[in-house]
């Protein structure tokens, strides 16, 4: 008994569907493929723009910390002559801008736009400019005390072998200087200074750091 066999023209039909839904197949991948390469360069580009702007905030803090060791500098009393300088530790910084308590927290003017938004109070940086691979930055320093004025009257955070005075050289021994730092005489005082770099592709990094003088 012979089995009946399907037209030729209608067995190529079927192969030709199969062959258009297989490359339809390969194709959606090619095309899924190539996002997720360009989506992996896009994140290792922004890491390395993100890394490229955290290194360059060394250079804000130096500016910083220069303007801290200035000869003949007052550094307990805010003054409108160093943008950027406050002898005082503000109460509920919020120095990105995304904390709570929108209505008491103290914000830092980075974008020049009077902070923006809800607010206690609004603190000007001092602007840097640009540094290095079209990276710009900005630093604010804060001076560790509750309130400005001298050092013993200001309620200062200060190393524990402290006994007060005014900002010398680190608490560090000298030739014939008298006693050092590890028999109790150190004195100086802390400074906290914000850095804020913003780089390629609207990158943004923020760096940290205490000082003692």
């Amino acid at each position: 008994m012979n089995t009946p066999r399907a037209p030729k023209g209608r067995q190529r039909g079927a192969s030709l569907i199969f062959a258009m839904i297989t490359l339809v197949s390969m194709m959606l991948a090619a095309i899924a493929l190539v996002r997720s390469v360009d989506s992996g360069s896009r994140i290792l580009g922004n890491i390395g723009f993100q890394q490229d702007a955290t290194a360059s905030a060394e250079r804000a803090t130096r500016a910083a910390t220069t303007l801290l060791t200035e000869a003949g500098r007052d550094l307990t009393a805010n003054s409108a002559e160093r943008v950027g300088y406050y002898a005082n530790a503000p109460i509920n910084l919020d120095v990105t801008g995304q904390l709570g308590s929108p209505a008491t927290r103290t914000l830092v003017d980075w974008g020049g736009n009077d902070c923006g938004g809800s607010y206690a109070a609004c603190l000007k940086p001092n602007d840097v400019g640009a540094i290095s691979n079209g990276n710009t930055a900005q630093y604010i320093i804060f001076r560790l005390c509750q309130s400005a004025g001298a050092l013993s009257t200001s309620n200062c955070a200060q190393p524990l072998t402290s006994s007060g005075g005014e900002p010398s050289s680190n608490g560090a021994c000298s030739a014939g200087g008298g006693k050092c730092a590890a028999e109790g005489s150190a004195i100086g005082q802390y400074f906290r200074i914000v850095v804020r770099v913003t780089g390629s592709r609207d990158t943004t990094s923020f760096t940290e750091t205490i000082v003692q003088y």
